[in-house]
């Protein structure tokens, strides 16, 4: 999950219409078999803990919009039962398997034209969009630029397609982990619902990575069902809760990486350093620790490929790189900033961005800002950059492997993310 970019959209428009009766009672029925979890809402062994009222609705029946794709050029529907498409008083009734074409250039879905407003497909089985199943209904709105594709469908529905991609298959042992993930997951949608565009989220790293019916695990599914409804609360609210796979020892606060943002109480440096060893809840991560390496050829092509991106330096090339100094370390010691300097002048990144210019020759972004590096210079041109670091992801949060580790060692998923969201309080929306 990366930070969130506020885009505008269009809203969806809303209402009732004759075309939808055929599937009115076969809907009821699969929207309840999308949420066949079943333990009473609230559950998951949290006791006695505040209940946010008023604002949300539970699990089982808060909508949410994911935006499949926001300017698709073609694609096609179906649906694995009997579906349908609605278009204001306009339906077409559309039989299992049956596959339709969507186009940019041919403005018709079916025999409902695109031109008009949003089209929506729903079905009392599962829907179909370019090879992949989904919960919920799909609705097509044209824009300028190709079709806005959202999937509207329950909070649970929607988790059971997010958590098995962002925290993996684990073992009995690790099941806190993949709790804590599921509430995570879940309070960041409910912090993210909104009325301002068509959409709530992205379905990509923009957001939560969501995969659809595909995606969905038994496992995941279970740590869903153990925490219904169960969220994390700062002053009685929901919160923003970024995740990440490795912070390589400790976390950061918002301000160490995304330098153009606030930091908040409940996102702060939290160390991950087990009680009593020199050792790190985080250690079995493959990306603890890691190397990459550039010569003179290598880190002067991504440098100019991306540095201007960043920076004020030119599109059409900086020349030599002739030095790279640290200017600075943060509280959770990742690099504060890097300067640049080129037979061009001088460029200095901040944060987070210093992962998107030193990237890979494979156009991969830097594991994480906790590094350091070596240099050696030939010629007045640096010859060669080494960067040993730790971790992976913006360091925000919680570290997914540090409560995997954190599991591993007896915590449960409570302890976990009031330990990575310090000063926060764990509750549950009143379903």
């Amino acid at each position: 999950m990366s930070r969130t970019r506020w885009n505008e959209g269009f809203r969806l428009a809303e209402g009732t219409n004759r075309a939808r009766a055929w599937l009115l009672a076969t809907a009821i029925l699969g929207i309840a078999a999308c949420v066949s979890l079943s333990s009473p809402r609230g559950g998951g062994g949290v006791g006695n803990v505040p209940v946010v009222r008023g604002t949300f609705k539970g699990g089982a029946q808060q909508q949410v919009r994911i935006a499949l794709e926001t300017a698709a050029k073609t694609g096609t529907i179906s649906g694995t039962g009997n579906w349908g498409l609605v278009h204001g008083d306009v339906g077409q009734k559309i039989g299992a398997m049956t596959e339709l074409p969507l186009s940019f250039d041919a403005p018709r879905l079916g025999e409902i034209t695109t031109e008009m407003g949003p089209v929506t497909a729903e079905t009392d089985s599962f829907l179909i969009w370019n090879g992949k199943k989904y919960r919920g209904t799909i609705t097509f709105i044209r824009t300028d630029s190709g079709f806005l594709v959202v999937n509207n469908l329950p909070m649970d529905s929607y988790l059971r397609g997010v958590v098995p991609l962002e925290i993996g298959n684990r073992t009995p042992a690790e099941f806190a982990a993949v709790q804590a993930q599921a509430v995570a997951a879940r309070t960041y949608a409910y912090k993210h619902l909104t009325s301002s565009r068509a959409f709530d989220m992205y379905a990509t790293v923009q957001d939560q990575v969501y995969g659809g019916v595909d995606a969905e695990k038994p496992q995941s599914d279970s740590a869903i069902t153990t925490t219904a409804d169960v969220v994390v609360l700062y002053n009685g609210q929901p919160i923003t809760t970024p995740y990440h796979s490795t912070c390589g020892g400790s976390t950061a606060g918002v301000s160490e990486v995304w330098y153009d943002q606030p930091d908040q109480p409940y996102l702060r440096p939290v160390s991950d350093r087990i009680p009593g060893t020199n050792n790190f809840y985080c250690d079995p991560s493959p990306r603890f620790s890691w190397t990459q390496s550039y010569d003179a050829a290598g880190l002067r092509a991504v440098i100019e490929k991306y540095l201007g991106s960043y920076t004020k330096a030119p599109k059409n090339g900086v020349g030599k790189i002739t030095d790279i100094r640290e200017q600075g370390r943060t509280p959770s010691g990742r690099i504060a900033a890097l300067t640049v300097q080129t037979e061009t002048g001088s460029y200095t990144l901040r944060g987070n961005d210093i992962r998107f210019v030193l990237r890979d020759p494979k156009g991969a972004i830097l594991n994480s800002t906790f590094f350091s590096f070596t240099k050696e210079t030939n010629g007045g041109e640096v010859s060669s950059f080494t960067v040993s670091g730790r971790g992976y992801g913006h360091g925000i949060g919680m570290c997914q492997w540090g409560a995997i580790g954190r599991a591993r060692a007896g915590q449960n998923y409570r302890t976990i993310l009031e330990t990575y969201y310090p000063g926060t309080t764990i509750g549950r929306i009143a379903g």
